[in-house]
């Protein structure tokens, strides 16, 4: 054989011996994958909420998808940081976990799913998954037309306390919000309102066409659609009113706002109402009219009006929920929109000094409600009034949850964020005085402080009142 056939042959045999071992290489690389797969069970592909969403309502879901169908888990086992009740089931490569409660905002979330089974094999994994949730905005009206300044709406948020300013005009009765898009309520000099729209990106604001000389008061938005709404009068021509506290709402979610259209009770005209919120988590309105009959009213129109009884005053939702809480002379109760069942309300009365007067009551659940109270006493021959906001448990006993840096200072307003966190307590000092708007009056010198309920800490504080969380409430 020449030398170049033994060469040849040679390299043959180096080629065959190197392809038999990338072979037998590969063939352990796979079956070390295949062993692996079998040791360490299932594996998560993605996760799925809406964590905005998740902050302002109960029932939210966590979609975690697997890369296998789940065979087996124990829900109870479920484990969330920081804490939150939840429940949990399974469904093909899904495990849906839904949280019992709005979660917090600005926070770094943690859910564990340990002895989750696939499938294919039997050997357990434990499934991880991370989301943030978003910072809370906080809005204030800044009223400083009695010194010649415009008034201004301002926006802070938990953690990043300093105001900035949004909007502003001469005078500014009321505002609300819908994500980055304000609409707020202005007073020209002939005392007549405008409805105007404002958003971050666009640099003028947009004023809606309103019948002429017509006032708007109890402007409001919804939590969690894009959705505003308000009362409407029109001045009388020939003895005839075209609208009279008419509740009119706008749909903000197109390109261009629709224009204000009235809602209709069950006779199909505009409904007068004295008294209405919008539904957390739903296109729907709680409607109270002039004889104290209530009302569900989907204001997109795909649902007929549903009559809800005869009652004294609508207090409200329990955050985060379809629970509407409404008060008669001789008791309270909970309606559960989602069924129509009403539940009475048992609540211990608060444990009052003598000289303690309560005032506007907001349930935080079905035991729980924060109260404003006011006391009394003389001092050198004067009156001397002070205030506490406080929450009240199942048993009638009082925990503090804010009082105004000065003693004297009265709490004026308060409204509980959408989540039930927190709560925007407004306040002015005693030489305070009413700021001269006929419609949704103010105090001169008014400060919001946002308080985490569970502990009294102060978030932030910022000038103005008119939390954008009192509307729609």
């Amino acid at each position: 054989m020449s030398s170049d056939a033994r060469r040849s042959a040679r390299e043959q045999g180096v080629f065959r011996r190197r392809l038999v071992g990338t072979v037998v290489a590969l063939a352990i690389i796979a079956g070390g994958f295949a062993f692996a797969s079998v040791v360490q069970g299932p594996r998560l592909e993605s996760g799925q909420i809406d964590a905005a969403r998740a902050t302002r309502l109960a029932g939210e879901t966590l979609t975690l998808t697997v890369n296998q169908p789940v065979a087996d888990f124990d829900a109870g086992d479920v484990e969330v940081e920081p804490a939150a009740s939840v429940t949990a089931e399974s469904s093909d490569r899904s495990i849906v976990v839904t949280f019992e409660t709005p979660l917090d905002s600005a926070a770094e979330y943690t859910v564990r799913v340990p002895g989750v089974v696939g499938a294919y094999q039997g050997t357990a994994a434990t499934l991880e998954y991370h989301f943030e949730t978003p910072d809370e905005e906080v809005y204030s009206l800044v009223r400083r037309s009695d010194s010649g300044e415009p008034d201004v709406v301002q926006r802070a948020w938990l953690t990043e306390p300093e105001p900035e300013v949004v909007f502003s005009a001469p005078r500014i009765q009321e505002f609300a919000r819908v994500d980055d898009i304000l609409a707020v309520v202005t007073i020209d000099d002939e005392d007549r309102n405008q409805l105007v729209l404002s958003q971050a990106k666009q640099p003028d604001p947009y004023e809606l066409g309103l019948p002429a000389a017509a006032s708007i008061r109890e402007l409001a938005a919804s939590t969690t659609n894009p959705l505003v709404g308000f009362v409407l009068d029109t001045p009388a021509v020939d003895g005839v009113k075209q609208y009279e506290s008419a509740l009119m709402t706008m749909d903000l979610s197109g390109a261009s706002p629709a224009d204000p259209a009235p809602v209709l009770g069950l006779d199909g005209t505009p409904v007068r109402v004295a008294a209405w919120a919008f539904v957390p988590g739903s296109t729907s309105v709680v409607v109270q009219d002039f004889e104290k009959s209530l009302f569900l009213i989907d204001v997109l129109g795909q649902q007929p009006a549903t009559p809800l009884g005869v009652h004294t005053e609508i207090r409200g939702f329990l955050p985060g929920t379809t629970d509407l809480v409404v008060a008669d002379p001789d008791r309270g109760a909970l309606i559960d929109l989602s069924d129509g069942t009403t539940a009475t309300l048992d609540l211990p009365p608060a444990d009052l000094a003598p000289n303690v007067y309560p005032g506007r009551i907001t349930m935080l659940d079905d035991t729980r409600y924060l109260m404003s109270l006011t006391a009394a006493k003389v001092e050198d021959g004067r009156n001397v009034r002070s205030s506490v906001l406080a929450e009240v448990g199942a048993d009638g006993g009082l925990d503090q949850v804010f009082a105004p840096a000065t003693e004297t200072s009265l709490i004026r307003e308060y409204c509980v964020s959408p989540n039930g966190r927190y709560v925007a307590v407004a306040t002015s000092p005693e030489g305070g005085h009413p700021d001269g708007y006929s419609n949704n009056p103010g105090y001169t010198e008014t400060m919001t402080s946002v308080v985490e309920i569970a502990t009294g800490r102060i978030m932030l504080s910022l000038p103005g009142g008119f939390s954008d969380w009192c509307g729609g409430r």
